[in-house]
């Protein structure tokens, strides 16, 4: 069935399957092998297969199991020889399932029923007794009639959400629907349009090994193989700079060393540990590091994650503060203190793991380290290749792998999957246990009950701030009614919002609480050419040009002699000045930011505090856009609340980085290289009137 998204993915992944030999190729045109028959697999976009671990097929074997009540006609189900799993777009965790060339079915992760579940393909029903194992429907006119729109009474008592296989007179399978939620009626979901004859004579008696996989494709391995070592070396001998490689213990970024190895350097290892790292890829890191005697460097965010949660909350798909605190910010300081002049970085990206890096290049600067040029010769590789090189090359990969993961990062990335939460529950649930004792007292804290707090954590609701169309479906599948987004805001940050008035000349923000306002002293400068004019313990007066005035008290922030965005902006970044005074994470994201070094993060008291040097500072305001607290925390929360708009965060007049960055090139305050490429995560619209025409 084709995706929504086959149309947005640039590259897609062509495999090709050999029926003499029942083995998977990952081209069929560069020589001409033995195989009589090949054929192009028809696999949903961008069809980026992975080869079938035995944990896969455990997971699969249980599924069957839940549709059919029993495993007989498993075996049969499954086919001979090697097998492949292609995830496709869904709620959650799902995969085409592929054996013998066809996909004979889906196995997926059902958050409703909290179970594994198997959808039935026509390929993998003519395998089976169907008509026995599995709950049928007569369509009285057959195929001629269905339709994606039809439904059908539940005269044969299906359970609800029970899967029911659609025959015609002949008991043909035409078709796939599931019972309603309800129990009335059957949906119909899958139409098979396909000749339902054409699958019965294409069996195989050939029970391929991953040894033949490798056999038939390593004309294809060395092709692919001389390309990247060609790049790796092209690319280092014209920037002639140090060489490292960025590895996370994952496969990818394995397949990446040792290309950079084969190609004659020796480079030095980058490894990010964000605190949130399974043992098994810190031990995998170490290891190859150690086999070839590899110089480690470690780019460690300490426990600045979980000090951070405790403040901002658990980080969403939309709510991603944490990898500002994580991975950019550590990396950023690591690359600038041990390769101030610039480095080669090699980085196992590939396309087809997202939509974004599909559109990347295989040459780019990271706009947080533009020194450092970062290049991925594997960009253009398959799952399958990665992994057919992996064993040749017999490379020690991490076991994770073969326990289901199939991404390797932070173990409760809210990005992931409910059913990759269901891995590390299996293989870690200490580390699981921890993780769930933080989002229960953020349910406390927002005031759920237990059912709606137990739902919240367990159907994976938590991974979103806002109200997105994915958390909102989730919700109304599983019969949750959330709380409107204005009170889990209200009650998320401290201080809490109270007010937001606007007058003609003046602007006031109001709190519930109050706030520390003696940071506003050792950051201003950053807000623009202000001088502090009047201070004592509850009040603050900053003076601008044309007569602005910025008043900061204990429970309110006021603008006087500025209107409209303006005045809001400035409010907004002033807040945003005590917000990251109060409760700094201590990742230095700031102090890598900063143009002219003019921000430290010192301890004070055992409590991290920005300061600012106003003599030096130059008011840019990177150390503030580049704040996940500032940037991510203030801006999701604090606008929306002012302006009764939840996606606030991309309003009117909101400043852009890219036009910060333009501001001071033409001022020539500090240099960027002409490579540097800038990326901007969110679309905004450009302001109308700029704070920096008149600060």
């Amino acid at each position: 069935m084709p995706t929504r998204l086959s149309q947005a993915w640039p590259m897609t992944v062509k495999l090709y399957w050999c029926d003499d030999k029942n083995v998977p190729l990952i081209r069929n045109d560069l020589i001409k092998n033995s195989c009589n028959i090949i054929r192009k697999l028809n696999l949903t976009e961008p069809g980026d297969a992975r080869p079938l671990f035995p944990s896969d097929l455990e997971r699969i074997r249980e599924a069957y199991k839940n549709e059919t009540g029993d495993i007989l006609g498993f075996e049969r189900f499954m086919g001979l020889g090697v097998k492949l799993l292609n995830k496709v777009p869904y709620m959650d965790l799902m995969y085409e399932i592929i054996s013998e060339g066809h996909v004979i079915g889906r196995v997926y992760w059902d958050p409703l029923l909290s179970k594994w579940r198997l959808r039935f393909s026509l390929p993998g029903l003519v395998k089976i007794d169907y008509c026995n194992y599995l709950s049928t429907f007569k369509v009285r006119g057959g195929l001629k009639t269905l339709s994606r729109v039809r439904v059908f009474k539940n005269i044969i008592g299906g359970e609800p959400y029970q899967q029911i296989i659609l025959i015609d007179e002949l008991k043909r399978p035409i078709g796939i629907g599931y019972v309603s939620e309800d129990g009335e009626v059957i949906k119909v979901h899958n139409i098979f349009r396909d000749d339902i004859f054409k699958y019965t004579d294409q069996k195989t008696n050939v029970n391929s090994s991953w040894d033949d996989v490798i056999k038939y494709n390593d004309y294809y391995v060395y092709y692919y193989k001389s390309r990247a070592i060609k790049f790796i070396y092209t690319m280092a001998e014209k920037v002639k700079k140090p060489i490292t490689v960025s590895f996370s213990g994952g496969k990818d970024s394995l397949v990446a060393l040792h290309l950079t190895l084969e190609t004659g350097y020796k480079p030095i290892l980058i490894f990010n540990n964000t605190g949130m790292e399974l043992p098994e890829t810190i031990e995998t890191v170490k290891k190859v590091s150690e086999m070839w005697n590899l110089k480690l460097l470690v780019a460690d965010a300490g426990d600045s994650f979980w000090r951070a949660v405790e403040k901002v909350g658990p980080p969403g798909k939309d709510y991603r503060w944490c990898c500002k605190v994580t991975k950019l910010a550590p990396l950023a300081r690591l690359f600038l203190e041990r390769f101030p002049e610039g480095a080669l970085n090699i980085v196992g990206q590939r396309a087809f793991e997202s939509l974004d890096r599909a559109k990347s290049p295989r040459v780019w600067r990271n706009k947080w380290m533009p020194h450092i040029l970062s290049i991925s010769p594997i960009q253009d590789w398959s799952q399958l290749l990665i992994w057919i090189y992996i064993w040749k090359h017999k490379l020690p990969y991490n076991p994770l792998y073969e326990k289901g993961f199939d991404r390797i990062g932070c173990f409760m990335c809210p990005a992931a999957y409910i059913a990759e939460y269901m891995f590390v529950k299996e293989t870690h649930p200490e580390l699981w246990d921890k993780w769930e004792r933080v989002l229960r007292r953020w349910a406390r804290r927002l005031g759920f009950d237990e059912k709606l707090a137990n739902l919240w954590i367990e159907k994976g609701l938590w991974r979103w701030l806002t109200p997105a169309a994915q958390k909102l479906r989730l919700a109304r599948r599983i019969n949750v009614k959330l709380p409107h987004w204005r009170e889990i805001y209200s009650k998320w940050l401290t201080p809490s919002f109270k007010s937001y008035d606007v007058s003609e000349d003046n602007a006031e923000l109001r709190f519930n609480e109050e706030i520390d306002i003696k940071g506003i002293a050792k950051q201003f400068s950053v807000l623009g050419a202000f001088k502090i004019s009047e201070k004592n313990e509850n009040e603050i007066l900053l003076e601008g040009p044309k007569n602005i005035k910025v008043v900061v008290k204990k429970n309110a922030i006021k603008v006087k002699g500025a209107r409209g965005v303006l005045a809001r902006e400035l409010i907004l970044d002033t807040f945003k000045l005590v917000y990251r005074w109060e409760n700094c994470a201590g990742c230095r994201a700031c102090e890598v930011s900063c143009p002219t070094g003019s921000i430290k993060i010192i301890n004070e008291n055992g409590k991290e505090r920005p300061i600012v040097n106003n003599s030096t500072c130059i008011h840019c305001k990177l150390c503030l856009d580049n704040c996940p607290l500032a940037d991510v925390v203030v801006e999701r929360i604090y606008p929306a609340l002012m302006l009764n708009e939840v996606t606030a965060w991309r309003r009117r007049g909101k400043r852009t980085h890219e036009s910060v960055i333009e501001r001071y090139l033409k001022l020539k305050r500090f240099k960027v290289p002409e490579e540097r490429k800038l990326v901007e995560e969110d679309v905004l619209i450009s302001p109308p009137e700029s704070l920096d025409k008149i600060l």
